[in-house]
């Protein structure tokens, strides 16, 4: 699952210019307010888990197999990361307006 979105839009913090206008560098790099940072947030795990997943395997069969389990283990603490974030994020979410 790739994301479109991957690559920081070329915004300066403190100018709002930019960076590639002459003689500028921006020193940080933001998103446009309406990004969510909640989705970024996930995608940005996912990607993470993703890539984790999809790394090809060595060729040194003598470090591998404890390789491998670190691998394994590397991608669940990151899927349960995932699940945390979610869990926190839905119990700090405010409730939906009552229309009665």
């Amino acid at each position: 699952m790739q994301d479109k979105a991957a690559e920081p839009y070329p915004f300066s913090i403190n100018s709002g210019t930019t960076g590639t206008e002459a003689g500028t560098e921006p020193t940080a790099r933001i998103f446009p307010p309406q990004e969510d940072p909640i989705a970024r947030l996930d995608r940005a795990l996912q990607r993470i888990s993703f890539a984790l997943s999809k790394r090809p395997p060595q060729q040194d069969t003598s470090l591998t197999e404890r390789q491998e389990t670190e691998r394994q283990e590397l991608l669940a603490n990151v899927d349960a990361l995932i699940l945390r974030v979610r869990d926190a994020l839905e119990q700090s979410a405010p409730l939906p307006e009552r229309k009665d």
